[in-house]
């Protein structure tokens, strides 16, 4: 079975908080989903890194066009396999509530339908 790291943006605003609820509810759906950590990449811990690479694929799920998670896997020199930014893909402003569960289960099948793509590969 793939193993697939999924790496949130968890930025301080709505949608990156969106992304960490997301990974976190996927995370114990699925034995092969690795919760990659956003802050020990580009910070260059190695342990972190280490585990960071022992996925097979990566998606990078960015609350906001900064995008990122994304950027951090690259700081890490890890292949971003897919990528989505949650603000642009489900039409969600981004703000300061960082409680919002809005579009969480769109986000969800979003994630379930590319964990799904990854595992054919």
């Amino acid at each position: 079975m793939k193993k697939i790291g999924i790496l949130p943006c968890s930025g301080a605003c709505n949608v990156g908080m969106l992304s960490t609820k997301a990974v976190v509810k996927i995370f114990d759906e699925h034995e092969n989903v690795d919760f990659v950590c956003a802050l020990g990449l580009p910070l260059g811990i190695e342990s972190i890194i280490k585990n960071g690479k022992s996925s097979d694929s990566y998606i990078a799920l960015n609350g906001c066009p900064i995008k990122c998670a994304t950027r951090a896997l690259e700081s890490a020199d890890i292949p971003v396999t897919k990528e989505v930014v949650i603000s642009e893909k489900f039409d969600i402003k981004k703000n300061k509530n960082l409680k919002s569960e809005e579009k969480i289960d769109q986000i969800l099948d979003e994630l379930k339908r590319l964990i799904g793509t990854l595992e054919k590969e």
